[in-house]
């Protein structure tokens, strides 16, 4: 067992969430939990179903955003003050998810308790507001600034998935150490020699992968996809669950190939990562994009948005792999391009492959713990 071992350290991981599969933040959440649950003596506190190593807290939602939350497959844990003393007491470090009611109290706690914080930058408000329908940058900025100043500055270091998450937090006045580590590629990831269903042999897949939400501009897609040349050739696929399953389904009909939105287990999304000719990554915001990397995981390139509040950008090959976001036409231009020229669309999977080496899980991991240890290290008082 983990904590028989010596080098074994005793983690308490706080998270709302950590069930699910359609957030970033929470898939994160599961993916790290795992790994550490092997290496270290952990506890989980959250919501959701009982399992080994975990605590937990009721569950509530904000009245008026309760549709949006359970679409979302996010909800938010009530803190219990016991609970969360009783778990720290003999905690080497605490590692906390998200800047919610729960992260706010076990942050306070663990500071009174002289205990190391770890903090996760997992939540943009631009995620908050854009699927509540309001897009402001005044009360963008304001919530960074508000959240930098009460919750995150107040961390023995942040952990950032991007480069461009500490650049945000740094624009708006972060003191605390930021680290930059990539949530990390699983294994599973990687080139497959699958076949794709005949029914698509003389089409050319466009696959997308996320959540059916405002920000993630499927609308946009499929738009573009309406006003390419080759529309007859393209079939639309999206992967993902939300709010606007019905409304895109229905803009999906006018395509003179009908796209298709479906949820899929792990195994048929892998599939269509290794069978589908190119991945579309309309997003305006993202902390890393880790659907853009399981796409170039699986040598699938990628085209994305080149927008100012995702890190997304930071996987394409070149400028050819970009296109203005929420540019329509620009979109369907360079979907054109790609379709016309379909050599150097193979060619440059082996270039996505190698870019995708770069986001070794195991790495990443090994980059976390080697974190920990460093700020329990630095918070422990030295011998006089």
């Amino acid at each position: 067992m983990a904590q028989n071992s010596p080098s074994a350290l005793k983690i308490v991981f706080v998270a709302d969430v950590i069930d699910g599969e359609k957030s970033g933040g929470v898939i994160s959440a599961r993916r790290l939990t795992d790994h550490l649950k092997n290496q270290h003596d952990l506890k989980i506190i959250s919501t959701g179903k009982k399992e080994p190593q975990k605590i937990i807290l009721k569950q509530f939602y904000l009245p008026f955003a309760k549709k949006q939350m359970l679409d979302m497959g996010f909800l938010f844990a009530w803190p219990n003050k016991k609970i969360l003393i009783d778990s720290f007491k003999d905690a080497d470090i605490i590692h906390i998810q998200f800047p919610f009611l729960l992260g706010y109290q076990a942050l306070k706690i663990a500071k009174s308790m002289k205990k190391p914080v770890v903090l996760g930058f997992h939540v943009q408000p631009e995620n908050l507001i854009w699927n509540v329908g309001i897009q402001s940058e005044w009360l963008t900025s304001w919530l960074y600034k508000f959240f930098v100043k009460s919750f995150y500055n107040r961390a023995d270091v942040v952990i950032s998935p991007s480069p461009m998450g500490k650049t945000m937090l740094e624009k708006f006045g972060i003191t605390a150490p930021v680290n930059v580590i990539s949530n990390g590629l699983p294994a599973q990831f990687q080139p497959k020699n699958l076949s794709r269903d005949s029914i698509y042999d003389d089409k050319f897949i466009i696959l997308m992968v996320g959540r059916l939400a405002k920000e993630k501009q499927h609308n946009l897609v499929l738009e573009a996809v309406k006003r390419s040349k080759y529309t007859n050739q393209i079939q639309l696929i999206a992967t993902g669950k939300g709010p606007l399953l019905e409304e895109l389904e229905s803009l999906g009909k006018q395509l003179p190939n009908p796209a298709i939105f479906t949820y899929v287990s792990q195994e048929e999304l892998l599939r269509f990562f290794n069978t589908a000719d190119l991945f579309v990554h309309a997003s305006e915001i993202e902390l890393e994009g880790m659907a853009v990397m399981e796409a170039i995981g699986c040598g699938l390139p990628a085209l994305i948005a080149n927008a100012s509040h995702s890190a997304s950008t930071q996987f394409a090959l070149n400028e050819k792999f970009l296109f203005n976001s929420g540019d329509v036409d620009d979109l369907a231009e360079k979907i054109d391009y790609w379709i016309e020229n379909r050599d150097e669309l193979i060619a440059s999977k082996q270039q996505y492959l190698d870019k995708a080496n770069q986001y070794s899980f195991d790495a990443c991991m090994q980059q976390t713990e080697n974190l920990y240890r460093r700020v329990i290290k630095n918070s422990t008082p030295s011998c006089p």
